[in-house]
């Protein structure tokens, strides 16, 4: 029971979905408005009502965003957060009396002085000022500075004293997506609150960021990307090249303030598992059972082939004669030709189809095992001369390393010793 359509969903797609779901679960709905009453069969009106909810929402949101165009035009702040270093006050934005404001000019410093984005972020780290996160409150706030929190202040035109507003929009009323607007539709209020930042730094760090962007290559994936982690921190190892050599995420990121290196040779690692897998192949492998298993599934999966050729060949008589009875129908003038040929399209296509599936079936079925190719192959395997990302996938499901090079493997299998 609803007090109206709307108040359940308000786009078309929604609403029709939520009537879906109550169908096949045998629910009725009931809006107080008497639109929808499914108890009496009054369903008729449903998408016509769920389009005029849809279109009252967008003229809804249209009218939101103007009442809000025209605040930031009468240089109200009207986000939820104010930026790092500012506080909200009735609608305006006030520097704060704490450290967050000397934390924004240390990071317009230190750019200027050449330092690199992740580099700042240590910095703040080693000073010890709050991240964004904290100051706003947020509950999953990070504990570490991150270079993308450096680069949005870096690039935030708040902290030279301009209220910039309206720089990005939701795509429509039926999606949470944001599109950044062109800069000439942006609501921009010189001189609205006091700057943190001098203009002529401000622009020289945008120029300084332009002239030092890279467009880099796709970072190339490593073998033990994804499965490397720190026993100390749980943090995924990252692939250094100038080393060959995996490290600490958080080590990397923020320094021996956060966590060691645990530094691990990629070569080195490699052998090790190979070694162990080796072991346990030698050891716990009998040739002649795995082969013994295989001729059974092969044997149980030919008879289950051979019962699906009998099925599909059932299935295509029946279309086949489907059709020859619609042939009747057309002509004793049952039905038209126009039908005739849609019914015996769609049933040809699905004689094509299940002719292609009984081949392969059938080939299935007669295949036989060549027991000597298949040890050879199995031998081949067995020697475990090469560590390549399959084995990863099937065998490993994640190695520790822990700070004085410890492993600790964690295979997808039970040790068969």
């Amino acid at each position: 029971m609803a007090k109206e359509l709307s108040r359940l969903a308000r786009n078309g797609e929604l609403s029709y979905k939520i009537r879906r779901v109550l169908e096949e679960n045998r629910i009725h709905i009931i809006t107080l408005d008497g639109a929808i009453n499914t108890l009496e069969g009054n369903t008729d009106k449903f998408g016509l009502y769920a389009w005029l909810y849809e279109e009252e929402s967008r003229r809804i949101s249209k009218r939101i965003k103007v009442v809000f165009r025209q605040m930031a035009k009468r240089g109200e702040f009207k986000g939820s957060i104010p930026p790092y270093g500012y506080n909200v006050h009735e609608k305006r934005l006030y520097k704060r009396t704490d450290e967050t404001v000397e934390a924004v000019r240390l990071i317009f410093q230190l750019y200027l002085e050449g330092k690199g984005i992740e580099s700042i972020a240590k910095e703040m780290d080693a000073r010890g000022y709050p991240t964004p996160g904290q100051v706003s409150g947020r509950k999953n706030a990070g504990v570490y500075w991150q270079g993308t929190s450096v680069k949005l202040i870096l690039q935030n035109p708040h902290y030279v004293g301009d209220l910039v507003q309206g720089r990005s929009q939701t795509r429509s009323v039926t999606s949470k997506v944001r599109d950044t607007l062109p800069q000439d539709e942006w609501i921009v209020i010189k001189d609205a609150h006091e700057p943190i930042i001098s203009r002529e730094d401000f622009e020289a760090v945008q120029a300084l960021m332009k002239n030092r962007y890279v467009k880099r290559p796709k970072a190339k994936k490593h073998l033990f990307t994804n499965y490397l982690y720190c026993a100390d921190c749980g943090t995924a190892l990252w692939y250094l090249q100038n080393r060959k050599a995996y490290v600490c995420g958080r080590f990397k990121k923020h320094g021996q303030n956060a966590c060691t290196s645990h530094s691990m040779k990629e070569d080195h690692l490699t052998k090790l598992i190979l070694s162990d897998l080796r072991e346990l192949v030698n050891a716990g492998v009998d040739r002649a059972t795995v082969l013994t298993r295989l001729e059974l599934n092969v044997t149980k999966e030919s008879q289950e082939k051979v019962k699906r050729v009998q099925k599909l060949e059932k299935e295509i008589e029946k279309l086949k004669a489907e059709n020859r009875k619609f042939l009747k129908l057309l002509a004793d003038d049952t039905i038209s030709k126009d039908e005739y040929k849609e019914i015996t399209e769609f049933n040809r296509n699905k004689v094509e189809e299940l002719q292609r599936e009984t081949v392969k079936a059938k080939k299935f079925a007669n295949m036989q095992v060549s027991q000597k190719a298949f040890m050879q192959h199995l031998d081949k395997l067995l020697e475990l001369d090469e560590l390549y990302e399959a084995i990863l996938q099937r065998l490993i499901a994640r190695v520790d390393v822990g700070e004085n090079q410890e492993i600790t493997v964690q295979y997808r299998f039970a040790d068969p010793v």
